[in-house]
């Protein structure tokens, strides 16, 4: 079963009725659903277009082995038509990560896909971080590989608590590949928040 956490980023009650419960302002709750369902979890889809809600998903092994939730393998020639920006297929994808404080003084991955888990590519439009926790000089950055190496994929500073935009959007693409993943990188494990990224599917 695929694991979701679903955050209401909005500032009223959300009501999902794909799981037939309400959210509170700022506040998350962790599902299960087969990633077979995932595409008719229709309320939660237009939460997230609407940018009330945003979702975090974590597929088990059998899951991520089963290619439900990846694009098709075979891609005709209908597929490579361009998308109008209002169509279904050009809606926005939100990935959401909380993040607590380490020890501090070292640089440090917090985990979102693991290597080789990319559950398909990607580029990243915005960044925001949410810091709770500050450390002055430091800052976080989206890559596609631990250990600060990779390419950059968006970055923002943490230098103060509050809500920091993105600063630098690096390459923004995030394609599957065996060493490739997505990873938050603290230029010091001291800072402590949480990340929304705002992404597009790409061909």
């Amino acid at each position: 079963m695929a694991q979701l956490q679903i955050t209401n980023v909005g500032t009223e009650k959300l009501y999902l009725g794909d799981f037939y419960t309400n959210i509170e302002p700022g506040k998350s709750i962790n599902v299960e659903r087969a990633a077979s369902d995932l595409p008719h979890l229709k309320s939660l889809h237009k939460a997230v277009a609407d940018g009330v809600a945003s979702l975090s998903i974590v597929y088990s092994g059998d899951e991520a082995a089963s290619g439900l939730h990846a694009p098709p393998a075979v891609i005709e020639a209908g597929d490579l038509a361009p998308v109008a920006g209002n169509t279904p297929a050009a809606a926005l994808i939100t990935i959401y990560k909380a993040f607590a404080a380490g020890p501090g003084g070292s640089p440090d991955d917090v985990e979102i896909y693991p290597r080789g888990a990319l559950p398909f590519k990607f580029r990243i439009l915005d960044l925001t971080v949410y810091v709770s926790v500050a450390v002055g000089g430091s800052d976080v950055e989206i890559r596609d590989e631990p250990g600060g190496v990779g390419s950059v994929l968006a970055s923002a500073p943490s230098v103060a608590t509050g809500r920091n935009p993105n600063v630098e959007a690096g390459t923004g693409i995030a394609a599957p590949a065996a060493t490739k993943g997505l990873f938050i990188r603290r230029s010091d494990d001291a800072v402590a928040g949480e990340v929304v990224i705002i992404a597009r599917a790409e061909l």
